[in-house]
């Protein structure tokens, strides 16, 4: 039945051909792609500072009180947490179909009953939530022939994360395992 279409009417079938091509053209050129989509993870970290507090010490005040706390929140699948020197990190994963929005303003209003009991010395916490724009775009690492540790560490510094920090659309650089010279001062 095509065939026959197609030999009565010629002009009709190039111009549909026509009309095809310009619309696929016109729909590839506006066409963006995005490796990374947009996604809603259902995942929340709630990170602590506690400055020269040893990870025992942050476990008993911090991390604990988090988890008793937050253990209360609605949907919640999991949570895990990580109690190191000056920190404290609680991970929470919640079921698939939560609204990530009204369990954030949750564990907020639940984080407040336990800040009060704190000293000041104990930062302020923060919710993260997870999403796949957070993880590094790159991973490199820099060295050079005949030139010592230091100096190559010192020239990462100074020249080459301010440079890529500069690019357009980057967000952050971080040196990872840089030399840092100290002078030690002993009196006598």
């Amino acid at each position: 039945m095509l065939s026959k279409f197609s030999v009565k009417k010629p002009y009709t079938v190039v111009v549909a051909v026509i009309m095809v091509l310009i619309l696929g053209t016109i729909s590839f050129i506006n066409l963006e792609t995005d490796l990374l989509p947009s996604m809603d993870l259902p995942y929340l970290v709630i990170m602590t500072t506690y400055p020269g507090a040893s990870p025992e010490e942050v476990e008993l005040v911090v991390t604990r009180p988090i988890e008793q706390v937050v253990a209360t929140t609605s949907n919640i699948k999991d949570i895990n947490s990580i109690s190191s020197e000056n920190s404290s990190l609680v991970i929470m994963e919640f079921n698939n179909n939560v609204n990530m929005d009204s369990v954030i303003i949750e564990i907020n209003s639940n984080l407040d009953l336990i800040k009060g009991a704190w000293n000041d010395s104990i930062g302020n916490p923060m919710i993260i939530r997870i999403n796949p724009d957070m993880l590094p775009v790159m991973i490199s690492a820099v060295d050079m022939k005949d030139v010592d540790i230091a100096q190559v560490s010192r020239i990462a510094e100074e020249q080459i994360i301010p440079e890529l920090e500069s690019v357009e659309g980057v967000a952050s650089v971080t040196g990872v395992g840089l030399l840092e010279e100290k002078i030690q001062v002993t009196i006598s």
